[in-house]
């Protein structure tokens, strides 16, 4: 059976400032390698161009004064022979004594003459016949048994007569080892930098990262269970670099978590009390009715008795019904995937709602009528929509006074939104709690027949917006007013 890898908390792996210290001296050597290689490579070709160039010289002058010479050297008939061609390039040669780093090499009908100073190598490739003599007219790289020269090979010319061959000859080895010299140089100044730049480093990293880690330290020290207290400040928090910014994050997720968890108990807190609330009256009436029982006829409890606890009973019960249907609905409420989306004629949904307000008995409620209503459709869940206008309209006949009257009507917005309102005449809401009346469990009812659970308005925000609508409140001294908007169909 094939097991997942997984990371045990135990495992870590290096220190950022480490990681951090270690990406740059990687950086640092790539730079410095390509810097070394770069640098080494214009040495040789700065070489290899200045070695060209004493070449090209060489041969301007070989062309200016080797032709002077040799008509010197001629007869009266104009032809130049070959013992006259060797005078005039050895007068030319006792002229031009070459250089340590080319040799120059006449080649009068076989018969070599070269300069008396050159590289000694080149003199050695010479004397052994291995000297390269290249391309006729073109200055080229060939390579030798000492190495890479560069080689030019060009014919002169006298009157039309090709009286010899010049051979311009330079090695490229001196500035091959010229750029391994600098090569070297530099990759034994470039590690010597990096060591003491890495150590400079690190003590400069750890510093910089010193901040997060007492970001962690003090994350960890966190007291979850404090949290509902107030989220603590932690350090850096009014830094305004990147540190700066993931402590106020922290703190930010903290301040979430601790609303959360605040919230959390707060529900089960009111959970509890909700459902101890019923729970006791059943038990207290079921606790009579087994004492009554036992007594027998002779006890006092007639037939009416037992009838006006069995109502209380399911009261009660029915209380407990309606707070974990509640419950169910803000839990399940919320999710799109739950609530189906079909063609909803808002006229019919609002008919709906008037047989419903009639058959749970409710007076004083109007509901628009079929001819008012626009009639535009909507896309969503019939009863998830008409479960919210009621939710809505009990909430307002519960929290106002006798007499008041709550009207529930539908107007097209002008953005082609269909926006659903129920409101009510009412001494509307104080603000403290019309800032959190969509909030699980909030009420201003907390005993009496009429008590409710404060999830109301909060089956009525999660019912919404899973069909993608919207809530909005508006309450003050002459009313409160809440409006559902959905897209209309296109």
């Amino acid at each position: 059976m094939s097991q997942r890898s997984v990371r045990q908390p135990g495992r870590r792996t290096a220190a950022l400032h480490v990681r951090l210290t270690a990406i740059a001296l990687a950086v640092m050597a790539a730079t410095l390698a390509v810097a070394a290689l770069t640098t080494a490579e214009l040495v040789r070709v700065g070489d290899r161009n200045s070695l060209d160039q004493l070449l090209t010289d060489e041969l301007a002058d070989l062309r200016t004064d080797l032709p002077r010479l040799v008509r010197e050297q001629a007869g009266t008939d104009g032809q130049v022979s070959a013992d006259e061609a060797r005078t005039a390039a050895n007068a030319y040669l006792g002229t031009h004594d070459g250089s340590a780093r080319h040799l120059l090499v006449i080649d009068v009908e076989g018969r070599r003459q070269f300069t008396r100073s050159g590289p000694a190598p080149l003199v050695d490739l010479l004397n052994r016949g291995d000297l390269p003599t290249g391309q006729a007219g073109r200055l080229v790289t060939v390579p030798s048994l000492r190495g890479e020269v560069r080689v030019l090979n060009t014919p002169v010319e006298v009157g039309g007569q090709q009286v010899a061959t010049a051979l311009l000859v330079g090695s490229l080895e001196p500035g091959r080892a010229q750029a391994a010299d600098v090569l070297q140089r530099i990759a034994i100044a470039g590690g010597i930098g990096l060591l003491v730049g890495g150590a400079v480093l690190v003590v400069a990293v750890r510093r910089a990262t010193a901040p997060l880690r007492h970001l962690a330290h003090a994350a960890r020290d966190v007291d979850l269970a404090a949290l509902p207290d107030g989220p603590p400040q932690l350090p850096g928090a009014d830094r305004g670099d990147e540190v700066g910014v993931v402590a106020h994050e922290v703190e930010r997720m903290l301040a979430r978590i601790s609303r959360d968890e605040a919230l959390r108990r707060q529900l089960l807190a009111a959970v509890s009390h909700e459902l101890r609330t019923p729970l006791a009256v059943a038990q207290g009436h079921l606790e009579v009715f087994e004492l009554t029982s036992r007594h027998g006829p002779d006890s006092g409890q007639d037939d009416g008795g037992a009838a006006q606890t069995a109502a209380v009973l399911r009261r009660e019960l029915d209380r407990l019904a309606r707070i974990v249907d509640d419950l169910t609905a803000v839990t399940r409420g919320g999710s799109a995937d739950a609530a189906a989306a079909e063609a909803v004629f808002v006229p019919d949904l609002l008919t709906a709602v008037a047989e419903r307000s009639r058959g749970l008995g409710l007076t004083g409620v109007e509901v628009q009528g079929e001819r008012e209503a626009p009639g535009a459709v909507v896309v969503g869940d019939e009863d998830r929509m008409v479960q919210a206008l009621l939710n809505l309209v009990l909430n307002a006949r519960t929290h106002t006074p006798a007499g008041t009257r709550v009207r529930v009507a539908a107007r097209l917005r002008e953005d082609g939104w269909v926006v659903l309102e129920v409101s009510d005449d009412g001494p509307g809401m104080a603000p403290a709690v019309a800032d959190v009346a969509f909030e699980p469990f909030v009420t201003t009812r907390s005993s009496g027949d009429t008590r409710g659970s404060g999830l109301g308005l909060s089956v009525v925000r999660s019912v919404t917006q899973a069909q993608g609508g919207t809530v909005d409140l508006r309450t003050g001294p002459g009313g409160t007013t809440v409006s559902l908007a959905f897209p209309a169909a296109d």
